[in-house]
């Protein structure tokens, strides 16, 4: 028969895959702290030198990640803390570390009781603290893995997708995105990107090509999700380029283009040039068709999210 314990453990791994992984960490982190019988809780997700994920319950509360990366661990992965909760005033708690299971990633969880109100023992609390910890992964791992089964289904454009953080750290891989990986870099163990993550990630809709694979990435938060799939020959044009051969694939003459984009024609014709010879086509018909498959796989993306 289960315990109190197991009932709280097992319930949070059913909220990992209930639950939208961006709402899990605030929920789970509130329901561990009512059942510990804390009146505050923090939980910190980083790994060396990135910003990282920072969660507190309840909402408001004042803390900060400063509070719990300054923490002076002991052996067991205890510190003693003290912050202004609320502001109420300096209260005692006490931060346990924990080191993720591929070891890139460190939590730390800060927990605050009122006098006399700690209801369970160390073992029981890092036991339920670990739990909602891997419960985290599962929770996100489901979410990256939506994009697999979609192409599982049928949806070629997609079912390649991570999680990481600034410094291209993992947080959670799709199989397809990690194979895709191994065919560039070498199938080998990796707990982060084997590149340093390019300016063009961090902006509006960031894209931006290694080698043969190209990624495509966006803001989760303090997280980035990248999409990644094979470079397509149109993936090589510039952003001119790209609405040139939208323009072409449309059927418009030199003429109507360099009026559209206030360019001589002489101008449309070089760029008309560059683009048939960077994605390898000789006819306008090609082109065509290359523009109408980025169309419909940007159609069936669409729907899908």
């Amino acid at each position: 028969m289960m315990n109190e314990t197991d009932r709280l453990i097992a319930s949070l791994y059913t909220a990992a895959v209930e639950e939208d992984w961006q709402g899990f960490r605030s929920k789970a982190l509130a329901q561990v702290r009512d059942w510990l019988g804390a009146v505050a809780a923090a939980w910190f997700t980083r790994s060396p030198g990135a910003e990282g994920e920072f969660t507190e319950t309840p909402a408001g509360s004042g803390l900060s990640p400063k509070i719990l990366q300054a923490a002076p661990f002991d052996e067991k992965g205890e510190a003693p803390i003290t912050a202004d909760v609320g502001g109420n005033g300096k209260r005692p708690g006490v931060v346990l570390g924990y080191k993720h299971r591929d070891g890139a990633l460190q939590s730390s969880v800060a927990l605050w009781f009122g006098p006399g109100k700690r209801k369970y023992d160390a073992d029981t609390t890092r036991r339920v603290i670990a739990h909602m910890i891997e419960a985290a992964t599962v929770a996100l791992t489901q979410f990256i893995n939506r994009d697999e089964w979609l192409h599982n289904l049928g949806r070629s454009n997609r079912g390649s997708t991570a999680m990481v953080d600034s410094s291209g750290t993992f947080y959670a891989t799709s199989p397809r995105f990690r194979a895709l990986l191994a065919e560039r870099f070498g199938d080998r163990p990796l707990s982060a990107l084997p590149f340093t993550l390019p300016e063009e990630a961090f902006e509006d809709k960031g894209q931006f090509n290694v080698g043969e694979l190209h990624f495509r990435a966006s803001r989760a938060g303090s997280l980035l999700l990248l999409n990644l799939r094979k470079v397509l020959p149109l993936d090589g044009l510039s952003p001119r380029e790209q609405e040139i051969a939208r323009a072409l694939a449309e059927g418009k003459t030199f003429k109507s283009i360099a009026r559209q984009f206030e360019i001589a024609i002489s101008t449309v014709a070089n760029h008309a040039s560059r683009i048939y010879k960077k994605i390898g086509v000789y006819r306008r018909e090609d082109l065509v068709m290359l523009m109408r498959k980025r169309i419909a796989a940007k159609v069936a993306t669409a729907k899908t999210q």
